[in-house]
């Protein structure tokens, strides 16, 4: 798939709140808005499927100590 020749097209407004989360992402992988926005639907659909079959998400500092993060879908 290339974007000259997109699976899905979809246009969204986008929060505020989300407006400022893409820039900053953008400012930190260098990705353009349209690869940040797939992998974020992408991780978002796995998270999902993770948390529909009883699983949950953790994060790992660099230390080793665990947090539950919660997710509210």
């Amino acid at each position: 798939m290339s974007e000259d020749n997109p699976v899905g097209r979809v246009n969204v407004a986008l929060i505020a709140e989300a407006v400022d989360a893409l820039a900053k992402l953008q400012e930190r992988t260098g990705l353009k808005k349209v690869d940040l926005v797939n992998r974020a639907l992408l991780v978002y659909e796995f998270v999902d499927a993770e948390l529909k079959a009883g699983k949950q998400v953790l994060v790992r500092d660099q230390d080793g100590r665990d947090q539950l993060v919660k997710i509210f879908l």
